[in-house]
């Protein structure tokens, strides 16, 4: 193996940045962090990756690996054992079909987040630039109305998406509640997996943990209030606290 520490290139208000940021601590797998800014990350993802744009990436050696699940996928092959994937088969195909479950909640997340939030400019503002330089923040300002359309364009924002994402955040609590009834930690197990940590991680922007350093942030939270109140009390929301606090609870400057 490699000395050197693989370099994971994030957003800071990214959940599937989280997810794999959550893997790496969970595993006590040594790792440098550069959070990058959206838009401004285009030039440097492609330049390691020549194909795509999204993060997370992670870069160890020569070796690059993009999409979250890849790289949990990785993960296991360089780092056995690697116990947020089960070693027993059934198992690990349980928590994997969960893991692609909840990986098909991040958009809807995100527009839930951003259909609203997006009308206010320093706060969409805030959250773009957690580690903007002040130059790259006039930039940001400055070509907003631009950038706010191509977001909204991404996102495919419309009154019928926006409908979907609040039935798919729905199901996707209710069915955390009724999988962790009678006060079963977790969603496939007997131990924390792959399957928690993103369920965890791609609802954190609207559960707001108080452990995420962005979005358990007082100011992020009065942000996304009225976005997530119809949330606030769900036990799937709450089993998701519950599993941050138990979990997660280094928050990585």
């Amino acid at each position: 193996m490699n000395d050197i520490p693989p370099t994971l290139y994030t957003f800071s208000v990214s959940h599937y940045s989280e997810k794999i940021r959550w893997t790496l601590d969970h595993a006590g797998i040594a790792y440098r962090e550069q959070r990058l800014v959206p838009f401004f990350h285009i030039p440097r993802i492609l330049a390691l990756t020549r194909r795509a744009t999204s993060v997370p990436v992670l870069e160890a050696g020569a070796e690059v690996v993009q999409d979250s699940t890849r790289i949990l996928e990785w993960l296991e092959r360089q780092h056995a054992p690697f116990t947020l994937l089960p070693a027993d088969p059934a198992l690990r195909a349980e928590v994997m079909e969960l893991e692609a479950r909840f990986d098909r909640i991040g958009v809807h997340v995100i527009r839930q987040l951003f259909a609203e939030t997006m009308r206010d400019k320093a706060a969409t503002l805030a959250l773009w630039s957690q580690d903007a330089n002040p130059l790259q923040r006039r930039a940001l300002s400055l070509a907003y109305p631009l950038v706010r359309r191509g977001f909204s364009r991404l996102l495919q924002l419309s009154p019928g998406t926006m409908r979907k994402a609040v039935a798919r955040i729905d199901e996707a609590a209710d069915f955390i509640a009724e999988r962790t009834q009678g006060g079963r930690p977790y969603l496939a197990g007997d131990r924390l997996s792959a399957a928690d940590i993103t369920a965890c991680a791609l609802l954190s922007p609207l559960v707001c943990p108080e452990e995420h350093p962005v979005f358990g942030a007082p100011a992020y939270r009065r942000t996304v209030r009225m976005r997530a109140v119809r949330w606030d009390d769900h036990p799937g929301f709450e089993w998701v606290r519950g599993v941050y606090r138990e979990h997660r609870g280094v928050r990585r400057a």
